[in-house]
């Protein structure tokens, strides 16, 4: 049975869109020309990542918590920051 979780997920303008990136998974990068665009690749890369790997146990809200005010302090206004429901 899957779980559903909540990533922590960073997105950054470029000239030509948007990239998005998670603190917490790595390898999971998307770059669209549009937010949602950006946000609805972003769920199906994580998605992707997820299938047929049992990482949910090491996903707790202190870790997430810590990432994103690590990257809020790296990036800080210039990034949007969001979550996404994952089915993992």
């Amino acid at each position: 049975m899957k779980k559903i979780i909540m990533i922590p997920v960073i997105i950054l303008r470029t000239k030509t869109g948007y990239n998005a990136f998670s603190p917490i998974v790595d390898g999971c990068v998307v770059t669209e020309r549009t937010m949602d665009m950006t946000l609805e690749r972003m769920k199906e890369a994580l998605t992707f990542h997820f299938e047929g790997e049992h990482l949910v146990k090491q996903f707790d809200r202190p870790q997430t918590v810590g990432v994103l005010r690590k990257s809020f302090d790296d990036y800080g206004t210039d990034a949007v920051y969001a979550s996404l429901k994952v089915a993992a």
